[in-house]
């Protein structure tokens, strides 16, 4: 019960600081929600939000179940669960931060990067769960990579449906937690299969893999339509 007291208070106090130092936007024009959600049909919009499904579903199946993991198969202590969690979330924050910074200069080459880090590093976690002085470097790498994809996936939504922003940011929020449960889901069925919690996170790894799959076809259909319908010149 206090843990969910201190997040009420935490996000009091974001709600506070969000309202003090946004700029006030204007609303220069009502919204028509029927040309909104036929922008959100459009095909690709709808891959663009199952990318963000596919690269939160890679994170969630290994962080759903990462304190058994770290109990179990690290054989990990109390603090050092409780210490590998704080690590990965400030891994988080370093990579929403970086994954903005790098999104502004490459939004493809930082969804590749960021992927290919992911797949990577969650295989070699498979391999080296059971040391824990690998493991804890492995998680804080993890963390900044799984969340460096946040910004470039929010920002490529937002810009195949820029005749609808506002619906189409939220409706990646709403991919990103479908994302969370899918990754619970594959996460609980590797683990009945009985292969063991070794092998949820090579489960993540190939997640990451179909995602990174997705990204380079999106790239490609996206330049491909690019050329087809040039920008006239002035």
């Amino acid at each position: 019960r206090p843990a969910f007291f201190a997040m009420a208070v935490i996000g009091v106090v974001t709600m506070l600081a969000l309202r003090l130092s946004l700029p006030p936007l204007a609303n220069e024009g009502k919204a028509n929600v029927r040309n909104e959600l036929r922008v959100l049909s459009k095909g690709s919009v709808l891959a663009a939000l199952l990318l963000t499904v596919v690269s939160s579903s890679s994170m969630f199946t290994v962080f759903t179940y990462i304190v058994p993991i770290l109990q179990d198969e690290t054989h990990a202590s109390t603090a050092f669960v409780t210490s590998m969690l704080v690590l990965y979330g400030t891994g988080l924050a370093v990579g929403n931060y970086l994954g903005g910074r790098f999104a502004d200069r490459s939004l493809s080459l930082t969804l590749i990067s960021s992927l290919v880090a992911v797949t990577l590093l969650l295989a070699l976690f498979s391999m080296t769960v059971s040391l824990p002085l690998i493991v804890a470097p492995l998680i804080f790498l993890w963390g900044i990579a799984s969340f460096a994809l946040v910004p470039p996936l929010q920002s490529l939504v937002v810009q195949e449906a820029k005749e609808a922003p506002n619906l189409a940011a939220a409706m990646n929020i709403g991919a990103f937690n479908l994302g969370n449960a899918l990754g619970a889901v594959l996460g609980a069925a590797i683990i009945k299969t009985g292969l063991g919690l070794g092998y949820v996170p090579l489960a993540g790894a190939g997640t990451a893999l179909f995602g990174l799959v997705m990204v380079l076809w999106f790239m490609r259909s996206r330049q491909q339509r690019s050329q087809q319908n040039p920008i006239p010149a002035c």
